[in-house]
């Protein structure tokens, strides 16, 4: 009878460990923590200031370049609203600074750099026109 519970304890044992492997590969799924992040298609989305830019400089910007604050945080540049950023802007010098080239103080300051994504949004942006739209 020893011998019949024994292997039984180990069966049990060795089915334990199967399931934990099995729960362990099924858990490290990416659908099992939602969706994978949708690719960046820049080319086919519709960038405009309102709907795009504008939240990105919310997001990532106007702590510092707001319109209220730009003076003593963001160095005196004003990014607080379309306005501002069309009489500012130096598209060369915004967007070294965003995709940290050399040369440029990489933004946001202390922050880490916007996704490749909003970058090729904002490039997208400025190359049809910094339209206000």
């Amino acid at each position: 009878m020893s011998d019949n519970y024994t292997v039984s304890a180990r069966l049990r044992a060795a089915l334990a460990g199967v399931s934990l492997l099995a729960l362990g590969a099924a858990a490290s799924c990416t659908y099992s923590h939602g969706d994978p992040a949708p690719a960046c298609d820049v080319a086919r989305e519709n960038v405009t200031y309102a709907n795009v830019i504008s939240p990105i400089f919310d997001a990532h910007c106007r702590e510092c370049h707001g319109s209220t604050v730009y003076s003593v945080k963001g160095g005196g540049n004003n990014f607080g609203d379309y306005q501002a950023i069309n009489s500012y802007f130096s598209p060369s010098k915004l967007l070294g600074c965003i995709r940290h080239d050399p040369g440029f103080d990489p933004m946001p300051q202390g922050r880490p750099k916007l996704s490749d994504c909003d970058i090729q949004r904002i490039e997208a942006w400025i190359a049809a026109g910094k339209k206000n739209n």
